[in-house]
């Protein structure tokens, strides 16, 4: 077994709004006890700073059988930062024409301009022609650049209602990345 993590990303933020945006983020977490501090930080079993809360089962149905024991945590990032899914990276799909809008090394190109430069390239997709920018391209298992992020280290699916929900508080342009190691 491998390590996991689902990371919300929210991508359109300042580096200054982030940090604002993570301070309510983290609150609502705690209020809702969808997490608590973590207490017993270790650097190798319990890295994250927060673990899962006695209402973690409100984000994912199955989090209260996967999560508390080493390896499972939260951390909210602030700090601009590419989340890539790794070893489950995918080439992300066009939103007009649902086929691969990019391929793995043009896509990869647009990392470093991103995530130094602040410059979102718009893509052509390769097969209907349509421009979109980086960021609305989809895909769970590509990456996204940004300077706020919610990662949940081998957890379970969350609920959709529940993304849906943090990701309002997040910011506009909240997106998934799935990352496997």
């Amino acid at each position: 077994m491998g390590e996991h993590a689902v990371k919300l990303v929210e991508i359109s933020l300042t580096a200054a709004e982030a940090r604002s945006r993570a301070v309510a983020v983290t609150s609502w977490l705690l209020d809702r006890e969808v997490i608590v501090p973590n207490t017993a930080r270790d650097e190798v079993m319990a890295p994250s700073e927060f673990r899962a809360g006695p209402r973690c089962s409100d984000a994912a149905l199955e989090a209260e059988r996967w999560v508390g024991g080493g390896h499972t945590g939260v951390d909210v990032v602030a700090q601009r930062v590419v989340h890539h899914a790794i070893a489950n990276y995918e080439p992300p799909t066009c939103p007009h024409c649902s086929a691969a809008a990019i391929d793995f090394d043009d896509h990869h190109a647009l990392i470093e301009p991103w995530l130094h430069d602040r410059v979102e390239a718009s893509v052509l997709c390769v097969t209907c022609g349509r421009s979109t920018l980086a960021g609305d391209l989809e895909g769970r298992w590509s990456f996204q650049i940004g300077d706020l992020a919610v990662v949940f280290h081998n957890w379970p699916p969350l609920a959709d209602g529940f993304v849906a929900e943090l990701g309002a508080l997040m910011g506009p342009r909240t997106r998934m990345v799935v990352e496997h190691l």
